[in-house]
């Protein structure tokens, strides 16, 4: 194994590289922290795009990467607070290496997976650990989409780094540590639709119909099932004729047996996108075409991912 990781990391640490950011002076040691801050990033295409962690972008007015030895300038493309993802550009004319992304959801328990960062502003180094887990949520903490958990030991500095499979592909952007014991990371497919949406529309466009959903064990069984808690009104769902207490058991092809299912489907849907879905009522089956709109603000999730667990961000002084 030492060898293959080795050729892996080879390969791949020339398209990961050090993100910095500077604060305003007036919000320096506030909330926000330190002034100058450091993580990790990765290029996802040859024309200098690159992400890495909201939580290092944070009210920051100044962005630039060290790589290759030279400091150079980047533009906040957008961030999304909820998934905890910031979308930059290098100014650069040079083509870029870059990362190419795998099948998030190919990822299995046990999967083997490298990350790659910068601990503690030092050089790069990779860290090897295994898919412990997909995650929907930590405590009482619940993600948009379910996230890698991975038994990977990771330091300040490496958050915004890539998760790579065995075959050296993208399978996630580690965002939050826990200890020093594991890490999250978005999903590769999550990434790559979040990148997506900032470059083409400047922010991230969640799909969303208008339903609040529980789900429940049935009695003496381990099934459990999913059924609509609240049909909000005047929504899509409201005008496709949703009711309360509707089982939900499909959304297009992808079958709905836990709430996890309904995150990890609608996360993927666009605005506009017309989608089947079947419910269950009163013990008969219907199915309903519905119309996704966009999320409005006051919608969104108040718990989100950019305060999670330990922060892998490196506070530094001084600007560089």
């Amino acid at each position: 194994m030492d060898s293959e990781v080795a050729a892996l990391y080879a390969k791949s640490k020339d398209a990961v590289l050090k993100v910095h950011t500077e604060l305003p002076a007036s919000l320096a040691r506030t909330t926000f922290g330190p002034a100058h801050r450091v993580g990790s990033g990765f290029f996802i295409s040859a024309d200098g795009r690159l992400v890495t962690t909201g939580t290092l972008v944070e009210g920051a007015e100044s962005f630039w990467i060290d790589w290759r030895g030279q400091r150079i300038a980047a533009k906040l493309l957008g961030r999304d607070p909820l998934t905890n993802l910031a979308l930059l550009q290098a100014q650069t004319d040079a083509p870029t290496p870059h990362l190419e992304f795998g099948n998030s959801d190919e990822l299995r328990v046990g999967s083997m997976v490298v990350a790659i960062g910068f601990p503690y502003d030092q050089p790069s180094a990779p860290t090897v650990g295994f898919v412990t887990g997909l995650d929907i949520g930590c405590g009482k903490r619940i993600f948009p989409v379910s996230y890698i958990r991975a038994g990977c030991r990771l330091h300040p500095g490496q958050g915004g780094g890539p998760l790579l499979n065995a075959r050296g592909e993208v399978a996630g952007l580690v965002v939050a540590a826990r200890a020093e014991d594991q890490c999250y990371a978005l999903p590769a497919n999550a990434v790559k639709k979040l990148a997506t949406d900032i470059t083409q529309h400047g922010d991230p466009q969640y799909g969303w119909v208008g339903l609040n959903v529980a789900e429940r064990r049935l009695p003496a069984s381990d099934e459990w099932q999913v059924y609509i808690k609240e049909v909000l009104t005047n929504t899509p769902a409201a005008l496709a004729g949703f009711q309360d207490r509707d089982v939900l058991i499909r959304i297009c092809t992808n079958e709905i047996r836990r709430s996890a299912d309904v995150l990890n489907t609608m996360f993927y849907r666009r605005c506009g996108e017309k989608l089947k879905m079947s419910v269950v009522r009163q013990g008969l089956t219907q199915e309903f075409t519905i119309a996704v709109g966009k999320r409005p603000v006051e919608s969104e999730p108040t718990v989100v991912t950019a305060p999670l667990l330990v922060p892998a961000v490196v506070p530094v002084s001084g600007t560089r």
